[in-house]
């Protein structure tokens, strides 16, 4: 691996748990009814569209038990809507409910809010300039993995 790149992943690589981190606080926050960062994540995965538990599992890369049972628990909170798929009589579509869409969309532009805020205060006008440069590489890169 080329020592930029070695560089590059490695910073990375450390900063990831940070930015997970700061995102966690913010969406599960202190409600009694706040998110968990894995029901987070999956509100996430349906707001592009409706998916069935086999596919999240294999997007989140967790068993099919795991994910069935965290998409039972957004289902009953009335987060995430179940219909029978089209395709296959076997399976089940997850889609977000209205207020799921509601929840997700608040959550992530409070994430959004705070963390732009975050980095306004400790990060130079250059700084934030060259994150914001880089990262549509670095998800062109990433992007299917």
């Amino acid at each position: 691996m080329p020592t930029e790149a070695a560089a590059v992943a490695r910073a990375l690589l450390e900063t990831l748990p940070l930015l997970n981190r700061t995102v966690a606080a913010i969406v599960q926050g202190d409600a009694p009814d706040a998110l968990t960062m894995p029901q987070f994540r999956v509100l996430s995965h349906l707001s592009v569209g409706p998916q069935t538990v086999s596919e999240l599992a294999r997007r989140r890369r967790v068993t099919l038990a795991s994910m069935g049972q965290l998409a039972q628990a957004l289902v009953e909170r009335g987060l995430v809507e179940r219909r029978p798929d089209p395709q296959d009589r076997r399976q089940h579509q997850l889609s977000l409910s209205a207020a799921g869409r509601q929840r997700y969309h608040a959550a992530h532009d409070l994430a959004q809010d705070q963390i732009a805020a975050l980095l306004s205060a400790r990060l130079s006008a250059d700084d934030l300039a060259a994150v914001h440069a880089a990262l549509p590489a670095l998800q062109r890169a990433l992007a299917d993995q």
